[in-house]
């Protein structure tokens, strides 16, 4: 092994390794904040090892100066953030869902101590994070998503990212994505919450004596759960829906980063 050889070995490693752990910063499971640092280190360092051998042979790094290298370190880092934020929108539009039900149906005010955080966070949406989560996993969401993050050094060669104007809009587009999806997720729900309010104020015209305040909330509450509980089934396709686009934007953005 000569000298150049070991230089370019490094230096390949070591620019794979910063792909890799801007990626491993926003993906699912393993970017929470109770997952140590050195964790996601030493998975981005296993990665960048296991592509090392093929990248050694495909991969040519161009004869730059510290402050070119220093760019290209920051583009990579950028592009695996980038990545990962696609994957997150999932979780946030299931997020934000959550919210809007927790609201409706009377849970805003229920709150559960996170262990990522240590603060106090609403059951509801909670509860939609852990889902999908788990149907992340589930699925081998993880094991695709690291394949096609593998597969990017083809389609993206090192120092061959290109930050347009096309990528800044994309990613814009897809965080919009996380109000509208949240909205649809909810919506089924608003609706039979409304109904829900319609029947209690027909009741409270027709019974004036009734309290309809006392007896209405926990009404809600319950009606709120059994809707839920109805939409659950349905939760998993859907999931299954937004991680097969989430594939198609991953995609679509390393298409436009080269």
């Amino acid at each position: 092994m000569t000298e150049e050889y070991f230089l370019k070995a490094v230096g390949t490693f070591l620019i794979a390794m910063v792909r890799f752990t801007g990626f491993f910063i926003n993906m699912p499971a393993y970017g929470e904040g109770i997952v140590p640092m050195r964790i996601k280190a030493g998975l981005s360092g296993l990665c960048a090892l296991i592509v090392l051998p093929h990248l050694l042979k495909t991969q040519l790094l161009p004869d730059l100066g510290i402050f070119e290298y220093g760019l290209m370190i920051v583009k990579e880092l950028v592009m695996g953030i980038t990545l990962g934020f696609v994957v997150l929108t999932t979780i946030d539009a299931l997020r934000f869902g959550g919210e809007i039900i927790g609201m409706q149906i009377g849970f805003s005010f229920v709150q559960v101590v996170n262990p990522e955080s240590n603060r106090g966070e609403a059951i509801v949406p909670e509860f939609f994070q852990v889902v999908a989560v788990l149907m992340f996993l589930f699925l081998g969401g993880h094991i695709i998503i690291l394949q096609a993050f593998a597969q990017s050094f083809e389609l993206v060669p090192l120092a061959g990212i290109i930050i347009s104007g096309g990528i800044v809009n994309t990613v814009v587009h897809l965080t919009g994505t996380i109000f509208f999806l949240g909205l649809q997720i909810s919506m089924p729900l608003i609706g039979i919450i409304l109904l829900g309010d319609v029947a209690l104020g027909i009741i409270a015209r027709t019974v004036p004596r009734m309290n309809i305040f006392q007896v209405g909330f926990p009404i809600k509450i319950l009606l709120g759960l059994w809707a839920l509980g109805f939409l659950l089934p349905f939760l998993s396709d859907l999931i299954k829906i937004l991680y097969q686009q989430v594939f198609e934007n991953i995609n679509a953005l390393l298409i436009l980063m080269h």
